[in-house]
């Protein structure tokens, strides 16, 4: 584990604590603006929540990326962001001022969330729901997949209302094509793991 390894080797403190499956961190204008908060293992969505209940998935957070809830101070904005896990996760709190005692550079931490947080992008740039839940099930294979004989096993499991979220559609519309993809043979799903059979089948649906 990069940070772990890394704040133990400055002899920085830092806690560790452990998120179920739809738990949630809110930024509130109380939590600590001090703190910097690293995934140490897991999955993580945030969430551009609305007043109006409106839900936007903006970004998919995994190991050694930093949660980053950046809240607007301004009364007036009508909406707040949480980071929801998905699958259970571990998560790694630490002192940013405590940092810049030791002469770390905040900007040091921010690295690793350049190199695989472009996700969203690769899903939202598909216009119609089929090409943003299969361009979400690859990513998910390439990031989480393990290979088991022909089939590509994601060791989670993620709801509908989930890939709802994340692909910004109804979950009306995620159920009928997960179900399509699954009379197609093209994937399998259940309560623990989704199971690509067909690559290939996947990525031209």
């Amino acid at each position: 584990m990069i940070w772990l390894e890394y704040l133990e080797s400055i002899n920085t403190y830092f806690n560790i604590e452990i998120l179920q499956p739809n738990d949630s961190i809110i930024k509130t204008k109380i939590l600590n603006d001090n703190q910097v908060i690293i995934i140490l293992d897991g999955f993580i969505k945030i969430l551009k929540v609305f007043t109006n209940g409106e839900v936007i998935c903006t970004q998919l957070l995994q190991k050694d990326h930093i949660i980053k809830l950046k809240n607007s101070k301004n009364s007036f904005v009508n909406y707040y962001y949480t980071a929801t896990a998905i699958t259970k996760t571990v998560i790694l709190t630490t002192n940013i001022t405590e940092l810049k005692k030791k002469n770390i550079k905040i900007g040091k931490f921010s690295y690793y969330n350049f190199s695989k947080n472009n996700s969203m992008i690769q899903i939202l740039c598909h216009k119609n729901t089929k090409k943003r839940i299969a361009q979400l099930l690859l990513i998910l294979s390439k990031e989480f997949g393990k290979i088991q004989k022909h089939n590509i096993i994601i060791p989670f499991y993620i709801s509908h209302n989930t890939l709802s979220q994340i692909i910004g559609s109804q979950r009306v519309n995620v159920t009928r094509i997960m179900n399509e993809l699954k009379e197609k043979r093209i994937i399998n799903y259940n309560n623990q793991q989704v199971t690509i059979y067909n690559v290939l089948k996947l990525s031209q649906y």
